[in-house]
This record gives C-alpha cells, structure tokens and sequence, in this order.
C-alpha cells in the first residue's frame, strides 16, 4: 500500500454559510470534525452531510421484498443476529439502490444521530443527506479496498459489497491483517462527484415533509401506529391475532379514504398500511425496532397460549414504547405463565386486570 496524506481544504466559516444559503445546481459536502461540519472537495446531488463511520455499522443485507417500505420492516428480522445492541434500542437506515445483490443497512445510536442533527442545523445544513463518510468512497473492484487516508490519521475504508468503515491506523492493520490483506487502492481525495448510497434520515430522524394536510397528518399518526401492526402481524402468521388484524385493516382502508380522498384505491391492508406509512409526517414515526420486533416477540411467545387467551383488542402505546393487549383468560392462574415465557422473549410483561402491558425490556 502506499504512504500518502491528503489535507483536506477547508473554507472559512463565512464562506460555508454562503454555500449552504445559497442557490446552487449541485449540493455541496460537508463532513463533520469534532462536531463541526467543515466543507470538502466535491459536489452531490443534494447537500450532503459525512459523519464520522467509525459510529456508524454498516451491512450488505438480502432483503427479497418488493418496496422500501417492506424491506425496512424486515430490516430489524434481518440483522438483529449481526449487532451487539438490541435491535430496538439502535436507529436503523437503509439505502434505495441496491448495491450487487444487497442492500446496504445500517445502526447508529439515535442519542448520536441527535447531536449530529443539532450540528447540522447550526450550521445551516438542516435538510441535508447524511452519510457515513466511508461511504463517499468510490465502490473497489471485488477482492479489493479503496482506502482514503486523512490527515488526522483516521482511514476510510470502502469494500466491495457496499459497506465501509473508518479506523485509526493501528486498528486497520488489524483489520486488514484479519480480513485475509486484500489488496487497497488508495484515492488522494473524494471523487469530484458523491453518490448518496445511504442516507441514515430516515424515520424519526427523516426530514419534514410538505403540503400534508392536518387531517391526514391525523390519520397517519393514528393509522400507522396502531394499523401497521396488521401487515406485521399478518407476515408473523400469528393466529391468534388475525382477527384483530383484519378489524383494523378495514378501518385503515375508511380512516385513508375519508382523510386522503382518491390516494387509495385498492383492498389488500398491506397496501393501505404502506401508503398510511408514507403519509406519516417526519418526527411522528417510530423508529424501525420498536413495534415491530416488540409485536412479533409477543405474537411469538403467546401463539402456545391459543386456547387460554382470547385478545379483543391491541393497541401500541407510543409515548411508553409498549402494547397494550385487552385480554380473556380462560384459566386467570395462566397469567404468571405468559409473563414467564414473555420474560425468556426478552419483553418485559405485566397484567392489570384484564390488560396484558408489554414492552422490550425496561419496565412494562
């Protein structure tokens, strides 16, 4: 490999402000230093803002599903073997582009993609893609790695099946040493033009959209909270939760045709589930990994419990992160038992009276 040191050019304070007020064709690029965000080489679609890789895991994922929207509510399912983190405590992101056969994924802490957002308002890049700034490597040849050194001393990395990360150099040796040394082109600087092959806004942390109306920014709220739970529900297979499912699909379909008069068209929950996603303003959203894998972990532990439990109806609480299941028991000393194997799910369980309280960890 070769030795080489690349000082980045960075402009003044007033000169990036200039560039990110001003009307431009292309998006200028931005990566964040030490919680600053400083102007680099290069030009993006869109303003686009590189944090640090070295918090951010990235993954190739197969995800065989025909939407985004289908594939980021398998994401959780996917991946949750393959981070340290409980699914449901991480943010997830997942790029529109497949890159070979996989899609790339990726799991940040949500406390840090706040203060990288807080960073990026002050410094007038509030709407701009953010992206590992391993990821703004060009894609090597298969069997290599392109590596891009900086002057600090960290080293991008950019490897054949999309993903990246970024290391001091002692680490990377390490790496590289365990991954078999392949063979590393090292790049002088960030291609003239970035693609976005990720952009970690997504869900809770995506940016406002516009011109929705208050009614069916009410609908959304309510629909993909307590109505999303029927495509998921329905892919778990769940018996015992098929009835609610369709109750709730069929109000979904009415709640969007009252709100979003000619969005919706079709009869399949699925599809009303998607659209209801989709009309859901930024900020309103769970993050992927909370209802979804809460939902199927119960749906899951309780299936053995078909002939004692009766559910006659299930909400999501979003405030508290947790389901709240109206519930018949046939035999009421089957209650210690549910929470039991709700406990070995990894979900924390509670009855209060005739309401079953669950949640992923924490208390109930």
């Amino acid at each position: 490999m070769k030795s080489m040191l690349h000082s980045l050019n960075i402009a003044s304070a007033l000169m990036r402000i200039k560039n990110a007020t001003g009307n431009r064709a292309d998006g200028g690029v931005w990566r964040l230093d030490g919680g600053v965000a400083r102007i680099v080489p290069g030009v993006a679609m869109r303003d686009l803002l590189l944090v640090p890789a070295e918090e951010v895991l990235t993954l190739a994922v197969a995800l065989p599903l025909p939407s985004h929207t289908r594939r980021l509510a398998a994401l959780p399912f996917a991946i949750e073997d393959r981070i340290s983190d409980r699914v449901e405590l991480v943010h997830l992101a997942l790029s529109t582009q497949r890159v070979g056969a996989n899609w790339i994924a990726s799991a940040v802490d949500p406390e840090r993609m706040q203060r990288w957002l807080i960073a990026a308002e002050e410094a007038g890049l509030g709407n701009a893609v953010m992206m590992p700034d391993a990821l703004a490597l060009p894609l090597p040849t298969e069997g290599r790695w392109n590596v891009l050194r900086h002057s600090d001393g960290r080293i991008l990395v950019r490897m054949p099946d999309g993903t990246g990360f970024a290391a001091a150099q002692p680490l990377f040796l390490a790496i590289w040493v365990a991954a078999g040394k392949p063979e590393c082109d090292e790049l002088t600087e960030f291609d003239p033009i970035i693609p976005v092959d990720l952009d970690l806004r997504q869900g809770l942390f995506e940016r406002p959209r516009q011109g929705l109306s208050a009614s069916a920014r009410r609908v959304a709220i309510v629909a993909t909270a307590g109505l999303l739970a029927h495509a998921v529900i329905a892919a778990a297979d769940t018996v015992v939760l098929r009835s609610i499912a369709n109750a709730r699909g069929s109000e979904l379909i009415a709640a969007l045709n009252t709100a979003a008069p000619g969005r919706f068209s079709a009869t399949d929950p699925h599809d009303a589930a998607v659209l209801a996603a989709e009309l859901l303003p930024a900020g309103s959203r769970q993050p992927p990994g909370s209802l979804i894998p809460t939902l199927s972990r119960t749906s899951s532990a309780l299936a053995p419990f078909g002939n004692l439990l009766t559910m006659r109806s299930l909400e999501f609480d979003e405030g508290q992160r947790r389901l709240l299941i109206d519930a018949d028991l046939a035999d009421p000393a089957a209650a210690s038992s549910i929470v039991e194997v709700l406990r070995k799910a990894g979900l924390t369980a509670r009855f209060e009276g005739t309401k079953l309280i669950v949640r992923a960890g924490g208390k109930a």
